[in-house]
């Protein structure tokens, strides 16, 4: 345990004391003039420093206990803007004090909890939860130091429990703007990854504070705040300053390339084209491939534009699959961790008549579009079987078929076809899929509904001229006569 030391008579004192245990004295509080936190150390006369826990670029992160609540341990990030002038701590102050109220209202298991922001002299904290664990940039280092990086398994199982988490920032309108491996922990006490340095808000607020005072007194305009580890970040973030939930869903692909290959993001990007690089590194399966492309594409465009819309392209993890629990190397079942997966996009397998395969319950039923045109539904939803409808057009068959195939067809997709669409073809989501769907069956119902209309126009017709017929004919009978 740290100490202090009594300036009267040298007695040595624990470190949370305030008066020294010898002659009573007022101990000295550590000094708060600049440079790192000692242990020992007081703020707001309640949060005592245990020891340091890391320093990046906007702060540095501490260890404490909270004697207002039971001497739990939290972690305090102290922040560290470029400049120290008073009216530029001052507007940070008031700014943080707005986003403090945000992320108080955030209530997440796998989001350290928000407590307070404050400033103590000319030092901005931040107080959240402590979370026991190791960061996935820890665990990547212990497994290549066995030879080994994390498989494809626990990286869908990484993306399954972590997702929900984003999107629920995404939510409030909160972009994380910095995930990578060393903001994401694998907790001790269950195994589920928590996402932290939400900090990230705050740096931003730092940043924006600052350039507004240089834009004030030299006229240059910025474009964003720009904040993100170079590498993880996309372009137009680090650039531009331009951000939405895509960036972080860019940012977390990058992530799962590190932790899959054990490479750091420049040996991954090639430097003249900026593309990634990675497909000779990894053997990875279609949908997880595809999954990859869409969250590095170079354009934002071309990314996911929400975590729902990737996870409902998002596999399975494989049932039982062997694997190596995160928080240490020894083989472990990861089915006894809670898993919050969206259902799974498995379309377009190809095999039709496999009952084996099971389609969501959510399709199964009768399609219209089907029934009644099959041999125009079957070309976009790619069900070839439906092209024998087509055989009563042709001479030879006509014959033996008597235009019984179209019907016959209709009622079999009408049975099968939405069964059958959704192991043919790959389909962005569920919702994509009924909409598709529900077109044909408009458009089916409008084409033989005016087909039939036509038909009864034509047989009125027929029956009204065969009417005004027999009118004429009497008459001129009756001339005869």
């Amino acid at each position: 345990m740290n100490s202090i030391a009594c300036t009267s008579c040298e007695q040595t004192n624990p470190r949370d004391a305030r008066f020294c245990s010898r002659c009573g004295a007022t101990l000295p509080k550590p000094s708060l003039a600049g440079g790192n936190l000692t242990p020992g150390t007081r703020l707001r006369d309640r949060y005592i420093i245990c020891h340091p826990l890391g320093r990046g670029g906007f702060s540095r992160t501490y260890l404490a206990e909270d004697t207002g609540r039971f001497n739990d341990l939290v972690t305090i990030k102290e922040l560290t803007p470029a400049t120290q002038e008073t009216y530029i701590l001052q507007k940070a102050e008031e700014l943080f004090q707005r986003e403090a109220a945000i992320l108080h209202k955030l209530s997440s298991p796998q989001i350290p909890r928000f407590w307070e922001f404050f400033r103590e002299g000319k030092r901005l904290f931040l107080v959240q939860d402590y979370i026991e664990g190791k960061t996935y940039q820890v665990l990547l280092e212990e497994r290549l130091a066995a030879g080994q990086t994390l498989s494809e398994a626990e990286i869908v199982q990484l993306l399954q429990q972590l997702l929900p988490v984003v999107s629920y920032l995404h939510s409030y309108g909160i972009i994380h703007r910095d995930i990578a491996p060393d903001n994401i922990i694998c907790r001790t006490a269950d195994g589920l990854p928590i996402l932290i340095d939400l900090g990230g808000v705050a740096q931003v607020t730092l940043k924006a504070v600052t350039t507004v005072v240089r834009e004030t007194n030299s006229s240059v305009s910025s474009s964003g705040t720009r904040l993100g580890k170079v590498g993880y970040a996309p372009d137009e973030q680090l650039r531009l300053g331009i951000v939405a939930p895509h960036s972080d869903l860019y940012a977390l692909g990058v992530t799962i390339l590190v932790l899959m290959t054990g490479k750091q993001p420049p040996e991954l990007l090639d430097p003249n084209t900026l593309e990634w690089r990675w497909m000779q590194e990894l053997n990875l399966s279609q949908p997880m491939s595809n999954i990859l492309h869409r969250m590095l594409a170079p354009q934002p465009c071309d990314r996911f534009q929400s975590v729902d819309e990737l996870l409902q392209e998002l596999p399975a993890a494989p049932s039982g699959f062997p694997a190596t629990q995160l928080t240490n190397t020894v083989a472990a079942d990861l089915q006894e961790i809670p898993n919050q997966s969206a259902p799974t996009n498995d379309s377009g397998t190809g095999h039709i008549f496999d009952e084996s395969f099971k389609v969501p319950d959510e399709i199964k039923g009768w399609n219209w579009g089907a029934f009644w045109l099959p041999g125009f539904w079957c070309l976009t939803n790619q069900v070839w079987v439906g092209l024998i409808s087509w055989a009563d057009l042709s001479l030879i068959t006509l014959p033996v078929t008597f235009g019984t195939t179209w019907p016959i067809v209709g009622v079999v997709l009408g049975v099968k076809g939405n069964e059958w669409a959704w192991k043919s073809r790959r389909w962005r989501s569920i919702k994509d899929f009924k909409r598709h769907q529900r077109f044909w069956a408009i458009a089916s119902w409008v084409i033989v509904g005016s087909f039939a209309a036509l038909l009864a126009l034509i047989f009125a017709l027929f029956l009204i001229g065969m009417v005004l017929g027999m009118g004429s004919m009497g008459g001129m009978g009756g001339i005869g006569d």
